[in-house]
């Protein structure tokens, strides 16, 4: 019979039973709720900005040479059909820890 009535109490919590005030308090929850995803909203628009401005300045502040260069190395000379250019490494067909595995 105790432990009943607590329970009551305990999960009943802070609600207010008068309707006017419970109107006010879920008003103020809802303005709250708007001013967060406001401010969110706002943060992310910051944060888009910035970015597209940071990447526009390092854009703009690369040495037009090496964007000359670039440009130049790739208009030099047509490569044959079939030809893929890059730089390679032979790797060789045995491990080079091989010899150390074996002697286990």
């Amino acid at each position: 019979m105790f432990q009943d009535s607590f329970r009551a109490g305990v999960f009943r919590g802070l609600r207010s039973r008068h309707p006017l005030a419970r109107l006010v308090v879920g008003i103020i929850g809802l303005l709250t709720l708007a001013l967060l995803v406001a401010l969110g909203m706002f943060a992310f628009a910051a944060l888009v900005i910035g970015g597209g401005l940071f990447l526009l300045v390092g854009t703009l502040r690369r040495p037009r040479t090496i964007r000359a260069q670039a440009n130049a190395a790739m208009n030099a000379t047509p490569t044959p059909a079939g030809v893929i250019e890059g730089e390679f490494t032979v790797v060789p067909s045995t491990p080079v820890n091989a010899d150390v595995r074996r002697e286990r």
